[in-house]
């Protein structure tokens, strides 16, 4: 996938045509980035759960990659299982939502009669979805946390750090 490249190229093209600021620029890559963000978790979802078959083998793989570096008991991995597998009711109507919404956006979007209003709302009703996903995904990450120690939660939350430090050094374009 081209995302980096892509925010690159878009970074460079904004700042020349801003001038003297690199803020808009700045500001018009950050956009880029949530589009791009966005954009990609929507064609993850599929019925399934966020992209079907395949995406739920990377997560088992992930899943049990964290459970050896965090040192799980096999309680905790069965607590831990039964979080998850529970969350896949709960999120099963949001991802539907989610596809049927930016279904309706993309037959907007490729009208031939653009209508700006109509877009707006059908933006904000997926962006609405969104935060849907992200509150659940909190209120599991907050369940599968509580079923660690405390020096288990130390280690995933360096993890976390790590994974972090290296999402930002992905998206962030050179000046």
């Amino acid at each position: 996938m081209e995302t980096n490249s892509e925010v690159t190229t878009i970074y460079t093209e904004v700042k020349m045509t801003s001038g003297k600021s690199g803020k808009m620029a700045k500001v018009a890559v950050m956009f880029c980035i949530a589009a791009l963000t966005a954009v990609a978790t929507i064609a993850q979802a599929d019925d399934g759960g966020w992209g079907g078959e395949q995406c739920g083998k990377q997560q088992r793989q992930d899943f049990r990659r964290i459970g050896k570096k965090l040192g799980l008991t096999d309680a905790q991995k069965t607590q831990a299982k039964a979080i998850f597998q529970g969350n896949r009711d709960v999120v099963k109507p949001i991802i539907a939502s989610l596809r049927t919404e930016r279904s309706n956006l993309q037959s907007l979007m490729h009208a031939d009669t653009i209508d700006e209003a109509a877009i707006r709302s059908e933006t904000a009703k997926i962006a609405g979805i969104q935060a849907d996903l992200n509150v659940n995904r909190a209120k599991v990450g907050a369940q599968f946390r509580a079923i660690l120690t405390p020096s288990q939660l130390a280690i995933l939350k360096t993890l976390h750090r790590k994974n972090h430090k290296n999402d930002s050094a992905a998206t962030t374009p050179a000046e």
